[in-house]
């Protein structure tokens, strides 16, 4: 695999909400591309040298998928060591239930979700600040977005681009 930092491409943009303490001044975000498909991985992976198929490796992805959604649906975490752990949380309607005799599961857990948590050992930090270490961050665009009311949510969308690096090396 490649050990060689990697360059992220960042949008600059300005806050403009007016009752926030930032108002005015300028933000990064990671620029957004399209995320890679199961078959894209494989093919990526293969791409290094891997002595397995890209068939052979999208099944046994697909066999850890299946196998780690059994064992969340049964309320267990999985841990794949270097890369992190999956484990089941509950979404709670607001405000709870009075006391533990009036929970009622069926009115009272509004959701299971699935949280990621990356792994955090000695030598496979992927999180935050070390995390950091292995990108080269570059400024890449200046976006302006646009608040708008998409099913009943608040949502920005980009209304401007204009590419201020073109830098193609860090």
């Amino acid at each position: 695999m490649a050990t060689q930092q990697t360059i992220v491409d960042l949008d600059i943009y300005t806050n403009n909400n007016e009752k926030s303490d930032n108002y005015g001044k300028s933000f990064a975000r990671i620029h957004y591309k399209e995320p890679v498909n199961l078959r894209g991985i494989c093919l990526h992976i293969a791409s290094h040298g891997s002595p397995y198929t890209v068939d052979t490796m999208e099944g046994v992805v697909k066999s850890v998928i299946t196998a780690t959604l059994e064992k969340i649906t049964e309320g267990q975490g999985v841990k794949i060591d270097g890369f992190g752990t999956f484990r089941p949380t509950i979404e709670n309607t607001p405000g709870g239930a009075e006391s533990a005799t009036d929970f009622n599961v069926e009115e009272n857990v509004v959701g299971v979700h699935i949280r990621f948590i990356p792994e955090n050992e000695k030598f496979e930090r992927i999180t935050s600040r070390k995390f950091l270490e292995k990108c080269i961050l570059r400024k890449a665009y200046e976006v302006t977005y646009k608040t708008i009311r998409h099913k009943g949510k608040e949502v920005q969308v980009p209304v401007f681009s204009a590419i201020i690096s073109e830098d193609k090396e860090p």
